[in-house]
């Protein structure tokens, strides 16, 4: 309590005592002077987004007078005093921004303690929200308490994540003597042997069972919790049985107003507070009361007829109307229960207002639940746009068949109805998810027809249409799409449309060979972006990973990688399924060229998950050609060509930036196998397609030509290289290398590798100084040369090192010899020795969480080993 901070979660099975010891810790933090924060999951809200937090914070709201820097809570909650937050096209966004006021909200009442009871029957996006307080807040403790077997599987992942750092606590059942106390403190007198064997056998140890039970006396008790529960309901009066299900009903909407408009009786009310079956809780100026133990709330729910619910869901929303009739919120499930007790049109706007609003925070399952109620009710020209939006839905999820069916049936729906802006939208996602999954020359042309008819509205249209032009079009079509987006960079127009402009201009410019201005742009594209990130990180996340690329091209690696990771940190947000996993082909190349061969392929490997998960073929084959490339430079050549013949299958419609990885690929496999140098036409046009892999191609093809005795293709590589107008530095460098090996030039060789140095290249560095000592026939710093070879892996060059070492009669160090593992598995594997956590590995070695499981998996793998401490053994023993 002292230095509150990171995440507890409290895990056991109904009744097991983890609400009264988070309740000893909220009183204990009370005690303390500290904020205290509390909120309730309830079963009825498992389709609503965020409803325990609104329950936690708007207290908090309620107090302040000063709000400035929180309008963003307006995408969570009604309150007069904060603006209404339409939704984006990048709910992700906005989710991000929502989450992140949220989280200011609750700094600057701290120190604090913020618990979430019940988090099992919680929303996804509750789930996530609980998680992102517990990483990113300062002197706050987040609690929460969880039912396992009733965790859903986002739960599980926060779970699974809490676990590592040993921040969760699993309440174990209560032993005999325990409950022998509890027996004797329930009924004043020292209990029966006979009857407190009973409640020992039937509870088995839970605290709830065990006092139900006891307070029960020797009735005819059955050993589940509905029975325990349903004995203590049946012994209330019918005005009191009544008014606990209406509060069971009206869930976190239980406030003093509602129940009296519903079920006015304040003697029953008392009764059941003092009786500890129900609870109240000042909110603002109001109380708010709920069922003690929720699992009096469900059983009491459940025992209701059909009929029953939904009269009490619509009296309770009718009073919700009255008292605060924009709060969704609340609103919500009672109008998805009602049935036809409430008013349709009603139901409609506000089941509709609620899944928008889930979409825009990205709760996804949220959304399809409330947009599909409201689609059951709507009216015949409300539906394309409500379809739209739960393809939209389907699509965040990854179901693209259920994107599909909604999309599709949309499409029909509104060209019956002659709405043709709607019809167009929808026809553009399905052709664009058409072309995304099939990758087919028939859907590239479908998306091509559908893509020149949609207008240029909007910004998220825009990017769409730059991203496609570039895969689909010509060079002329790229030209004018630019130029049309162009008048977009001035001053009266929003971030991101400035953002979209900038890039397409720096497109254009690389088509045009002209660097440092493409580069000028890409910059002032991230810093547009950078404005507008919290609502629309799609945009930020893209134009970074372009500017990764030019960075590389710049001779910043630092730079390149530091892109690259913040956006795998970030997580995927991208909106094109294609995209999905090239923030992780992004950061692979950084690694590579900065000699990092095991992280290279630690993080393809990755990025092949991810792109297998989606299912994308243009993802596969991407990916898969890189990870071929780095095998080969490793000296893996069969696996090497394993992995491009996978690459090869995948891609069926290729477009230039894949035929450039592709032939990087098959061009280095053949090098290292002295095979002669693939005939896979190039575009030097197409440098703007995948600037690096196009770069290294042309090193790569210049070397296999002069492997194989041809020095043109080197000479017109270079010369390629060139042309460009200030050209980038790295392109200079691979063009002077190219022309040192080809010339015998070991002057020019040298000043390459101190280029590639000082560019945070030291493995291209290494592999220009060993041709400058292979021509030289001087070698002073070749067991530095070697020890960066052995240090990333490159078998090829460092087998040619120690050839010219035994040649030259230089003494070199012996291959080191790590077993198994690679040098980057076995310091992951070292620091998980030590104790370090998943985060903390990560975090020392500058990795991502997901490249360190990498790490551990194949070392599990390699070794043999199946559990952590058995690896943390072998780590002792061997490392």
């Amino acid at each position: 309590m002292d230095r509150p901070g990171g995440t507890i979660l409290l895990r056991g099975e109904a009744g097991i005592g983890k609400s009264a010891l988070a309740q000893h810790t909220l009183d204990l933090a009370d005690e303390r002077g500290l904020t205290v924060l509390h909120g309730q999951a309830h079963p009825l809200h498992a389709g609503l987004a965020y409803a325990p937090i609104v329950a936690a914070v708007r207290p908090l709201l309620a107090k302040m007078t000063e709000i400035s820097g929180l309008t963003q809570l307006g995408r969570l909650m009604a309150d007069p005093r904060l603006p209404t937050m339409a939704p984006t096209d990048n709910p992700e966004l906005d989710r991000t921004q929502m989450f992140e006021a949220v989280a200011r909200l609750v700094e600057r009442h701290a120190p604090a303690v913020f618990f979430i009871d019940d988090l099992h029957w919680a929303d996804r996006g509750t789930i996530e929200l609980v998680h992102y307080l517990g990483r990113n807040t300062q002197n706050v403790l987040t609690l929460a308490a969880y039912r396992p077997g009733e965790a859903n599987p986002t739960l599980e992942d926060l779970a699974t994540t809490v676990r590592r750092d040993g921040t969760e606590l699993s309440l174990a059942p209560l032993t005999d003597d325990d409950v022998a106390r509890i027996a004797h403190n329930l009924l004043g007198e020292a209990p029966e042997p006979r009857f407190l064997e009973d409640v020992t056998q039937r509870a088995k140890g839970v605290p709830l069972f065990v006092t139900a039970l006891v307070q029960g006396g020797f009735q005819a008790v059955p050993t589940i919790v509905r029975d325990v529960v349903l004995g203590r309901l049946q012994r209330l009066d019918e005005p009191e049985r009544r008014l606990l299900e209406t509060v069971a009903v009206a869930g976190e909407a239980a406030t003093d107003a509602v129940l009296s408009a519903v079920s006015d009786a304040p003697a029953a009310l008392h009764t059941l507070i003092v009786d500890g079956l129900v609870v109240e809780r000042p909110v603002a100026r109001a109380m708010t009361y709920r069922v003690a133990h929720p699992l009096y709330a469900e059983v009491a729910y459940a025992e209701m007829t059909l009929s029953e619910r939904r009269a009490l869901h619509a009296a309770v929303l009718a009073a919700i109307e009255q008292t605060d009739p924009d709060d969704t919120l609340a609103l919500a499930p009672h109008y998805r229960e009602a049935g036809s007790l409430a008013d349709p049109v009603r139901a409609v706007a506000v089941m509709a207002e609620a899944g928008w609003r889930a979409l825009a925070v990205r709760a996804a399952e949220e959304a399809v639940r409330y947009l599909e109620a409201a689609m059951e009710l709507a009216e015949p020209e409300l539906q394309p746009d409500l379809l739209d939006g739960i393809g939209r839905a389907h699509m965040n999820l990854g179901d693209m068949d259920a994107a599909t069916a909604a999309w599709t049936t949309g499409m029909r729906l509104a060209d019956r109805l002659g709405m043709d802006k709607a019809l167009a939208v929808l026809r553009f996602r399905l052709a664009m998810l058409d072309s995304e999954r099939l990758d087919s020359a028939m859907a590239n042309s479908q998306l091509w027809t559908q893509l020149r008819d949609i207008p240029l509205e909007s910004p998220e249209i825009a990017i769409q249409s730059i991203i496609y032009t570039l895969r689909h079009g010509t060079l002329d079509d790229v030209r004018a799409l630019s130029a049309s987006l162009a008048d977009w960079i001035g001053p009266g127009h929003p971030a991101h449309a400035r953002a979209v402009a900038h890039f397409g201009q720096a497109v254009c410019l690389l088509i045009d060979q002209k660097f440092k201005p493409a580069l000028v742009h890409a910059q002032n594209a991230v810093t547009q972006a950078k404005r507008c990130e919290a609502e629309l990180p799609f945009y930020a996340q893209y134009f970074q990973l372009f500017l990764s690329a030019l960075s590389a091209l710049n001779g910043d690696v630092a730079m390149s990688i530091d892109c690259a990771r913040e956006t795998v940190s970030a997580g995927t947000l991208v909106e094109l399924p294609s995209l999905k996993c090239f923030e992780h082909y992004a950061l692979s190349f950084g690694y590579y060229l900065a000699g990092d061969l095991a992280n290279a392929l630690a993080e393809i490997d990755t990025g092949v998950a991810v792109a297998k998960e989606s299912g994308m073929p243009r993802s596969i084959s991407r990916v898969l050609a890189f990870r071929a490339f780095v095998l080969a430079e490793q000296g893996k050549l069969a696996e090497a060509t394993a992995a491009l013949a996978e690459a090869e299958r995948s891609y069926r419609s290729p477009e230039q930036s894949l035929v450039e990885v592709v032939a990087l690929a098959s061009t280095a496999i053949a090098l290292y196998d002295n095979k002669p140098l693939p005939s896979i036409p190039f575009d030097a046009s197409q440098t703007y397609s995948d600037p690096v892999a196009t770069m290294l191609r042309m090193l790569f093809a210049g070397l296999c030509g002069l492997n194989n005795g041809q020095s043109s293709p080197a000479a017109e590589c270079a010369a390629s290289l060139r042309e460009f107008d200030q050209a980038a530095a790295l392109m200079i460098a691979i063009a002077d290398r190219l022309d040192g090996v080809r010339l015998h030039d070991a002057d020019l060789l040298a000043r390459t590798a101190d280029a590639f140095d000082g560019m945070g290249a030291p493995l291209l560095a290494a592999q220009a100084r060993l041709e400058q000592y292979e021509f030289s026939k001087s070698a002073p710093a070749l067991p530095q040369v070697l020890e960066v070879f052995d240090k990333a892996g490159a078998a090829h060059w460092a087998n040619r090192a120690r050839q010219l070492a035994r040649t030259l009669g230089i003494r070199v160090r012996a291959p080191r010899r790590d077993g198994p593992l690679t040098v980057r598995e076995s310091d992951v594997v070292r620091l998980l020795g030590a104790g370090l956590s998943n985060a903390d590995i990560a975090a020392r070695l500058f990795l991502s969480g997901r490249t360190v499981e990498t790490h551990l998996r194949n070392s599990y793998a390699k070794l043999g080993l199946t559990t952590r401490v058995a690896l943390a053994r072998w780590a002792a023993e061997n490392l």
